[in-house]
Formats: structure tokens, sequence, C-alpha cells
């Protein structure tokens, strides 16, 4: 079985707004991940994944959304930051190694 990466970072990202205004909200892109993140079921591991690696990429674009007093755009994150936090993650622990070996062979 593979997975298709792109597909599921361009439907992950697509689960986000255009727009984020972080600087009304501190919390909003948390707010945004757990609302996702409840909507899909906690067994559907690659979603669940997707998810986290996707909002661990908008770190770097939240930051400098907020120094800048800007809208963070959730959809400047390039495939390659979701890519490695998706590698990164999975290389985190054994359980992860069929995931992993998967991940890796797509």
């Amino acid at each position: 079985m593979s997975v298709d990466k792109s597909a599921l970072f361009e439907t992950t990202k697509a689960l986000w707004p255009a727009a984020v205004r972080v600087s009304d909200n501190p919390n909003a892109t948390h707010e945004i991940y757990r609302a996702n993140e409840d909507a899909f079921s906690q067994d559907d591991n690659w979603r669940q994944l997707a998810l986290w690696a996707f909002h661990q990429a908008l770190g770097v674009h939240e930051k400098r959304a907020l120094a800048k007093g800007l809208p963070l755009h959730p959809h400047e994150v390039a495939f390659g930051e979701f890519d490695a936090r998706m590698r990164a993650n999975l290389g985190g622990a054994d359980c992860w190694s069929d995931e992993r070996a998967e991940y890796e062979n797509s």
C-alpha cells in the first residue's frame, strides 16, 4: 500500500481558511487545528498525522505574521515544509514504523 503524499497535503491544506487573523486571536491556529482534528476519526492515522504536520509547518508562518501584524495565509505552506514535518513525526517513535516505511516508499 502507498500513500499519495501530494493528495494528503492538498486535502489537509484545503481544510484551512484562506486567511487567519492571528493578531486578533493568538490561539486561532490551535483552535482551527483542534476543530479539524475532531472532524476526523482518531483511527485515521494518515489524516491525523497530516493535520498535525500541517499545523506544525504553520508555526514559522504564524510567527512571521504576528511579527508583522499581518494575517496568516495557511495556503502559503509549501509541500516541502509539510513533508519535513511528516518525516520528522513518523521518525519519532517505533510505533510508526509501518507508516514510516509506507510514506518513504511512496
